[in-house]
């Protein structure tokens, strides 16, 4: 039987959660919220027409259900745990949704898409679904930070603690007292999932982009039993058999309160400008910053060495990936696309670009080592170091304690609107995207989400959705 003194944490932030007004959070916290959501749409309107984006929709189209939440870029709703399952899938399938440095988790691709799913069931007004997405993410965010080890253990972040996330946005939606916010927790650490044995196949897997979407549905469904009465334990985060300990294999409960109301985790989140794993952007960007510093060509390369901490290494160094996930999970290939291609652009990380013989040349002269000394720059930054030998003899180093769109290296908003503009450009027309960012950024005085959601509705025809 779990102690009221481990009990304390979970309940002093899920007090915490339940009383968060939309009047009190700081204009700032609010604006990047509305950023948040802009990248968000763009990633997964992207990938709306991929392959796994494609096989879960229609899945979902074929159970029929509730016609009341939008799917990305289709001109059907439905019902919202389902609306949430494909549109989180979308936002977590190329790689480009933002990250959250302590918890090493996606939020947005769980928050928003279960946020926006009940929120647009609900009739609620876009101040109330910026309200629920800041919340959400405060709960993913601060879980997953106090879990930390459990990505050390083989459980990816996204998937376990963004039930969280998503649990938390709804039960604020839905107005919920404290003591149905802990049910619906205790029903979230029942349904929390996801291990990262998609990092270690070579031939390539679909999984891990469910890992955005499972966790925006289970979320979803875990608040509405606890609202319909269906009760769970207290202490599901931080009580002995509790998300931190049996995930995160202890962890540190402080993360759970510690900063509540002074630091906000919508704050502490990075955007994603290269398409593949996190933990390989400030080597990208090292890299680049070698290149313009003395500009070379590939064929002046004779090697690269990579330094990195231990964990960006780890099951990360395949030398001949033959999927698209594999690709953007392999270090060697995605310095060598950094070269070669381009790492913004989803479609430089394909099997095809990963077969070419240029590709493969130049990854055979790439190493990696992991370098102690960057991991002090852990969990806050994710630090990269390279060194190009050039053919002539000369050698161009470059360390980086962290990438661009971090909060050491923020992207402003005309940045975030590019990337928007850039990842919708075979969607719809100028005026369409202007729309549709004008909707984004009004959302705090909008009195629903229909103009939002019937702007997304339009992208259909282009995707050839249904």
């Amino acid at each position: 039987m779990n102690s009221d003194a481990t009990q304390s944490r979970t309940s002093e932030l899920i007090a915490f959660l339940a009383d968060v007004k939309f009047d009190v959070i700081p204009s700032s916290v609010v604006e990047r919220a509305k950023e948040l959501v802009l990248d968000h749409l763009g990633v997964a309107l992207h990938s709306a027409d991929l392959p796994w984006t494609r096989i879960v929709r229609s899945r979902v189209a074929s159970r029929g259900g509730r016609p009341e939440s939008t799917v990305f870029g289709s001109v059907q709703k439905s019902d919202r745990s389902y609306a949430a399952l494909v549109n989180g899938t979308a936002a977590h399938g190329i790689e480009l949704d933002d990250t959250h440095n302590r918890s090493f988790s996606h939020p947005g691709a769980v928050v928003i898409s279960a946020a926006l799913a009940v929120a647009e069931a609900q009739g609620n007004s876009g101040s109330e679904f910026l309200n629920a997405m800041i919340v959400g993410y405060e709960a993913q965010g601060r879980v997953g930070s106090a879990a930390r080890g459990a990505v050390g253990r083989g459980v990816h972040p996204t998937a376990a603690a963004g039930v969280f996330g998503a649990a938390a946005s709804c039960a604020h939606l839905m107005r919920m007292e404290p003591p149905k916010w802990e049910s619906a927790f205790g029903l979230a650490a029942s349904a929390a999932s996801g291990v990262m044995q998609f990092a270690e196949d070579p031939q390539g897997n679909m999984v891990k982009r469910l890992h955005g979407g499972l966790p925006a549905m289970n979320g979803i469904l875990m608040a509405e039993l606890a609202g319909s009465g269906f009760t769970g334990p207290r202490g599901s985060i931080d009580g002995r058999f509790g998300f931190m300990q049996v995930f995160g294999g202890g962890g540190d409960p402080r993360a759970l309160t510690d900063g509540l109301g002074d630091e906000w985790v919508v704050e502490q989140i990075s955007i994603k400008l290269y398409a593949c794993c996190r933990h390989f952007h400030s080597i990208i960007d090292a890299l680049l910053t070698c290149r313009q510093q003395t500009p070379f060509s590939v064929e002046q390369v004779e090697s690269i060495e990579v330094s990195a901490p231990a964990i960006a290494l780890d099951g990360r160094l395949q030398y001949r990936p033959q999927s698209v996930m594999a690709a953007q999970y392999s270090l060697p290939y995605a310095v060598a696309a950094t070269l070669l291609l381009d790492p913004r652009d989803p479609r430089s990380f394909s099997e095809k670009a990963a077969r070419r013989q240029d590709m493969t040349s130049l990854m055979d002269r790439i190493s990696a080592h992991a370098d102690p000394d960057l991991d002090k720059y852990l969990p806050d930054r994710f630090p990269g170091a390279v060194c190009v030998r050039l053919t002539d003899g000369r050698n161009i180093r470059y360390m980086r304690p962290d990438s661009l769109g971090t909060t050491d290296y923020p992207l402003d908003r005309a940045q975030m609107i590019s990337k928007f503009r850039a990842l919708t450009s075979h969607i719809g027309a100028t005026d369409w995207q202007d729309k549709v960012i004008d909707s984004v950024f009004s959302l705090d005085v909008a009195g629903d989400l229909s103009r939002l959601t019937g702007l997304l509705r339009e992208a259909a025809p282009a995707l050839n959705c249904r």
